[in-house]
């Protein structure tokens, strides 16, 4: 497992961090008349920097409009700059140049909720998430992503995610959203990140102002430790954070590194109490003038920025640590009693939250085949 793992991550990162530059061999099985060869493009490799815009390929027939809210500066450090570079560069050579990107980061099109009604609406073709829950005004059954500590195993979350629940989802999105889901992948797990005091247990956080994001299986989750629910959009959270606005929030390490949020922080409380779902979708109109092959051009490309997008969390792992420590961040592990006192409330506050929204049947399809996933995996029952 271990052998088989390295030599993925050298695949995934060789795809990440040259993906900007090379895109080698796609699989077969992704479709378009290409399926089944091996095709190789190489442009000139890029630099972790990437300081000019991603301005879309000059000729192209169609140009596709990409919103996104992350900064567009590092291919490492800023997680859906990848995602879309990667996406951008693979849909040209997939298409034979004749499908591009117009990648508009930072928000600059209007928040997270903003973006994903563009893209119902058809003024934005394809918009980035970093938050499945956002969907679930169109798709109520996603709420169940946002249930805490219903996911405890990345790898099995995404075998799920590429699978029948993706499919299930995208065909309710289509009817009730316009729009279909073209990636669903979990990259991490969200901490508790604190700067006025350590936290060891749910006591610990009673009474501060927590930023959570709007999604009533995380406010449910902190009423249940006892802190206060606090709104901040994201690109307010340094704001918030250094005026005394908020006392603590819940990320990914690695999104510490959007926005400079780790010079705010000095604890990083390792609760891992939300999988952090994200979702790229794609106005059906825009998907419908596409030929065939266009469209297993986008899905090919896809499929590329989310694999590309997860080597580089997961390589990065161990650079996020020694980086956050270096920043003097405490990095406070807890043990399974500590955890507990986390979990238990979380859960069943979370749960409860949600079930006059989700339908039992998708419960029972996502837990089936998570434990599935978790069998394949060898760490099932």
């Amino acid at each position: 497992m271990k052998k088989f793992f390295a030599v993925t991550m050298a695949v995934l990162m060789t795809t990440a961090l040259c993906g900007c530059g090379v895109v080698q061999n796609p699989p077969a099985s992704t479709g378009g008349s290409a399926a089944g060869e091996a095709n190789t493009a190489v442009t000139a490799a890029s630099p972790d920097t990437t300081a000019e815009p991603a301005a879309p390929l000059e000729g192209a027939a169609i140009v596709l409009k990409m919103s996104h809210g992350d900064g567009d500066t590092s291919m490492l450090s800023n997680t859906w700059n990848c995602y879309a570079r990667v996406f951008k560069q693979s849909l040209e050579v997939y298409s034979g140049g004749e499908v591009t990107l117009d990648v508009h980061p930072n928000d600059s099109l209007g928040g997270t909720t903003s973006c994903l009604e563009q893209c119902s609406q058809g003024s934005i073709d394809i918009a980035l998430s970093a938050a499945s829950g956002a969907l679930a005004g169109w798709v109520p059954n996603v709420s169940l992503f946002d249930v805490p500590y219903l996911i405890e195993d990345i790898d099995a979350c995404n075998i799920v995610c590429e699978g029948v629940v993706r499919r299930t989802v995208s065909e309710e999105l289509q009817k009730t959203g316009n729009m279909r889901l073209l990636t669903l992948v979990q990259t991490a797990f969200r901490n508790l990140d604190t700067w006025n005091k350590a936290v060891r247990t749910a006591d610990d956080v009673k009474g501060m102002k927590f930023r959570v994001q709007e999604m009533p299986a995380h406010i449910a989750m902190a009423e249940s430790w006892g802190t206060i629910p606090s709104s901040v959009a994201f690109t307010e959270l340094y704001s918030a954070a250094s005026t005394g606005v908020i006392d603590c929030y819940d990320q990914c390490n690695y999104g510490l590194f959007m926005n400079n949020l780790y010079e705010n922080v000095k604890y990083i409380t390792e609760t891992q109490h939300a999988a952090n779902i994200c979702v790229c979708v794609m106005n059906e109109q825009s998907w419908a003038k596409l030929t065939p092959q266009q469209q297993a051009a986008v899905e090919r490309a896809a499929d590329d920025a989310r694999r590309a997008t997860l080597g580089v969390v997961q390589a990065n792992n161990f650079n996020y640590t020694n980086r956050l420590e270096a920043a003097g961040i405490e990095i406070i592990a807890l043990s399974d009693e500590q955890r507990a006192t986390f979990a238990g409330p979380a859960y069943e506050a979370g749960l409860a939250a949600i079930q006059d929204k989700v339908d039992p049947e998708f419960v029972t399809l996502f837990e089936s085949e998570y434990q599935a996933a978790l069998r394949a995996l060898g760490r099932g029952e």
